[in-house]
């Protein structure tokens, strides 16, 4: 059962923050599966992506080793944390940007953990550690009843 499905355009307006999804788990379901992905992973404009590279060596105050070039690709990264309840469930932060996590009674994917799927209000947040251009990305969540 389809519990919920997000579309949405994160800009780098929303870089280093966290965007919230809130969605409604009914009763007796034994397992979540959280399909997630974002695209694209890497700033292809290669001018933005060198003054990205000298902005941050000078942001951070480190001497550049050879030329800004060799710090290529560029990656955004956006991954997610979910909470159940408010209670925190586990994170994905990995940099894969399509990805498939479960949770369930017996069994989570790493970084969750599994247990008693409550019925309620859980979130899944994304957490914007780096965006460079515009990203779009999707979320469904399915919940089974086994």
């Amino acid at each position: 059962m389809q519990l919920f499905k997000a579309k949405g355009k994160i800009t780098t307006a929303n870089d280093k923050t966290n965007l919230t999804h809130r969605f409604d788990v009914p009763e007796n379901i034994e397992k979540i599966v959280i399909k997630y992905s974002y695209s694209p992973k890497i700033l292809e404009n290669r001018e933005k992506a060198v003054g990205i590279i000298r902005d941050c060596f000078e942001h951070y105050d480190e001497t550049m080793q050879g030329r800004p070039a060799d710090y290529l690709p560029v990656k955004n990264l956006v991954t997610l944390s979910v909470d159940d309840n408010g209670i925190y469930r586990g994170a994905a932060h990995r940099q894969d940007s399509e990805q498939e996590h479960i949770i369930g009674i017996d069994f989570a994917s790493p970084g969750f953990t599994k247990g008693k799927i409550n019925a309620g209000e859980w979130d899944i947040i994304l957490n914007v550690h780096s965006v460079s251009c515009d990203v779009d990305y999707t979320i469904e969540v399915e919940g089974v009843s086994e």
